[in-house]
């Protein structure tokens, strides 16, 4: 929590959510203003074992991302040539890695492309 705080007082971040119960479906369209998405590339996602375990009982992707979140906690939307100084902030445990962009879009707000790699 003291990186984002450390990050929202430069003035890196646009928007951020916590992913807890309904994913990144329910909670990341929260956080954008009206006429905007978010394009998830389900590609990038890096997933830990205990997903790929959870995935083996024929649990839909849809499911693993609104339950289990695939190990995404938090989202940062920051301005992309922000992203190295925003990445420092954080121990190398945690770092941040892209997994979508913000887009224009007056109808959907979350779009998924690509496929979890379980």
């Amino acid at each position: 929590m003291n990186e984002i705080l450390k990050i929202h007082s430069k003035n890196l971040i646009n928007g951020c959510c916590n992913i807890t119960g309904g994913g990144i479906t329910e909670n990341l369209p929260r956080v954008l203003p009206k006429g905007k998405a978010a394009e998830i590339n389900l590609d990038k996602v890096k997933t830990l074992k205990i997903f790929k375990f959870l995935k083996q009982s024929n649990i839909s992707d849809n499911e693993m991302l609104k339950t289990f979140n695939c190990g995404i906690g938090f989202c940062l939307i920051i301005n992309k040539k922000n992203f190295k100084k925003v990445k420092n902030f954080f121990p190398k445990k945690y770092k941040p890695y892209p997994i979508g962009e913000i887009i224009n879009s007056s109808k959907k707000k979350i779009i998924f492309n690509g496929s979890i790699k379980f």
